[in-house]
């Protein structure tokens, strides 16, 4: 799975933001939508951060689990 960096993830709440914004103001600009974004942005990496552990936790789970599984087999 390749990583994506939090540049990234920032100009995507970005974009996300000024569309929430632009439902109301038409004229809504780039710069009015990553002052807004900052607001919200600790709350949402925070989650970012936490689902990409959670992926990594299950991911090695799932890397573990099916290691003991293929050595157990092989020395039947």
């Amino acid at each position: 799975m390749p990583s994506v960096s939090m540049r990234k993830l920032w100009f995507e709440h970005v974009h996300k933001t000024r569309r929430k914004m632009q439902r109301k103001d038409k004229a809504t600009t780039h710069r009015q939508a990553m002052k807004e974004a900052s607001i919200s942005w600790p709350k949402e990496k925070t989650k970012i951060l936490n689902r990409l552990k959670r992926e990594a936790k299950k991911l090695a789970k799932e890397r573990s689990a099916a290691k003991p599984l293929g050595e157990e087999k092989s020395s039947d």
